[in-house]
């Protein structure tokens, strides 16, 4: 006998009527069925995720009576006090500061208020202690391997073999959101995550932007100008859309007819909102060659910056960036009241290499592959901010850092290890900044960084205090999920203190 799930079948169902409402009358029914949604205004949602395990050792740099005990286990991997950027944290006798390639953040925090700060955040399957842990009480599966705490903070399920993400989880929650809509709550522009993975909820693809390639759309229809060549040739894309159409008995092969209509429609619709097209239906382009936007996004940000060799190198994050932005800014036109981005940066699995190219003979930490890497992530969040704060939508759109762990305090001569707790951001126009959040009590915001400490698992390493699960629900709470909602995007939210969230967003 044949059971159901009316929940998800529900979902499946409104979907499929969300494909067939070109017409008025199915128009009309899901305005009606959608009528009775919380969701009357738009938010924003983006993760940016840096894969390889940021050291945020060397973010967030302890200074004042700490900065000793910082330097002394960092070794030659130590940032200056002279040179950290000065940050005003609230933290009653301490003081902190910001890596020297972290200006822009910096300048947010300090002046705006609207970057907050969360140290020592990690996977936990609890709240654990020291003594937990060298007991091997509850760790975290596979700690300190990176394809296994990637898949921890994307799924917020360490102890359970997920299939769905937390955004996805939250997709699922609030998808109705975007009513009738052909786009997805969930949008990627760094391919397929776990992250963005739901039940019903599924991820639509954009491609970064940049200079020489500036839609972020793909074409799918790719023979549509066939009849400009031969009106007695064969129409080869009528024939690629009853491959699409057939039906067909196998499951599998069904499916793949099902994503490959659905990601051809999605496409069209999307290039038609977001470029004015030419006669064949494609991204019409001016003289120069550059693709026209009916929302052009300026200022341009930083596609390239200079590395520290003196080069000019590509910030891939800028690049995600600016495809979020189209998609923010044809919001209205695409039909959306909720959107999750997922974008990220690679390359801080830093062993052996972490000031490599470092162009500061004195102190090379200054400078080379890490610093680099905090130079794209700073320029292009600071951009991504300043572009929402000039439309006057960043009450409406938040962006916050995730990564693999943190990183040892000590040095292994160039680079530094796998860690545990790590720092995380938070930016936005609705972000309570200008702070740190976590700890335990008031004055502990911070985690002491010193080996032997009392947060130090070996090496370093940071015991964490806070929860992926604690950190993520504060983002699903702004965008939309009731408190009692959210242990479905968090099963494991009831273990821990703040399960309302922490208090960093308004």
């Amino acid at each position: 006998m044949n059971t159901y799930d009316l929940h998800k079948d529900r979902r499946r169902f409104m979907k499929m009527m969300a494909v067939a409402a070109g017409t008025p009358m199915m128009g009309n029914l899901m305005q009606a069925a959608y009528a009775a949604g919380p969701y009357n205004d738009y938010r924003a949602l983006v993760c940016v995720f840096l894969f390889g395990g940021s050291d945020a050792h060397n973010m967030i740099i302890p200074l004042g009576g700490e900065y000793a005990g910082y330097a002394s286990g960092r070794g030659n991997l130590a940032i200056p006090a002279v040179n950290a950027i000065p940050v005003a944290a609230g933290v009653s006798g301490r003081s902190f500061g910001f890596h020297p390639s972290m200006p822009g953040l910096a300048n947010i925090f300090n002046t705006d208020r609207k970057l907050a700060a969360i140290p020592n955040a990690g996977v936990l399957l609890q709240p654990t202690s020291l003594a937990a842990y060298r007991a091997q009480t509850n760790n975290p599966p596979q700690l300190f391997s990176h394809s296994d705490m990637q898949s921890h903070w994307q799924t917020g399920r360490a102890d359970y073999p997920a299939l769905t993400g937390w955004g996805g989880r939250m997709a699922d929650l609030i998808e109705s959101a975007n009513g009738n809509s052909q786009v997805s709550v969930s949008i990627s522009a760094a391919g397929q995550s776990l992250f963005q993975k739901g039940d019903s909820a599924v991820a639509y693809s954009i491609s970064p932007w940049s200079s020489t390639k500036s839609a972020i759309v793909k074409r799918l229809r790719s023979y549509r100008d066939w009849d400009n060549y031969s009106l007695a040739r064969p129409n080869p894309q009528a024939a690629f859309e009853n491959q699409l159409n057939i039906v067909r008995a196998n499951v599998l092969e069904d499916q793949w007819g099902d994503m490959g209509a659905r990601a051809l429609t999605t496409s069209e619709f999307v290039n038609s909102s977001l470029y004015n097209l030419d006669a064949a239906g494609a991204p019409a382009k001016d003289a120069s060659g550059n693709v026209s936007e009916k929302f052009p996004i300026t200022p341009a940000p930083p596609i390239t910056f200079t590395n520290s060799s003196g080069l000019a190198q590509s910030n891939r994050l800028a690049g995600q960036l600016r495809s979020v932005a189209n998609m923010i800014a044809a919001r209205n036109t695409l039909g959306v009241k909720r959107q999750i981005f997922f974008v990220s940066l690679g390359g801080f699995d830093n062993h052996g290499d972490q000031f490599k190219n470092s162009n500061n003979v004195t102190t090379p930490i200054l400078s080379g592959l890490h610093a680099d890497l905090l130079k794209q992530l700073d320029q292009a969040m600071t951009w991504f901010y300043n572009w929402s704060v000039s439309q006057g939508i960043s009450n409406n759109v938040t962006s916050f850092t995730m990564s693999d762990f943190g990183r040892t305090q000590t040095s292994n001569g160039a680079g530094s290890d796998h860690g545990w707790g790590t720092h995380c951001l938070a930016l936005g126009g609705a972000v309570n900044g200008g702070a740190f959040y976590g700890g335990t009590a008031a004055g502990s915001e911070f985690p002491t960084v010193a080996l032997l400490g009392p947060n130090d698992v070996g090496q370093g390493r940071l015991l964490p205090v806070t929860s992926v699960d604690e950190y993520g629900a504060t983002f699903a709470k702004w965008m939309g999920a009731s408190v009692s909602e959210l242990p479905t995007v968090f099963p494991n939210l009831g273990r821990f203190a703040r399960t309302g969230g922490m208090g960093f967003l308004a």
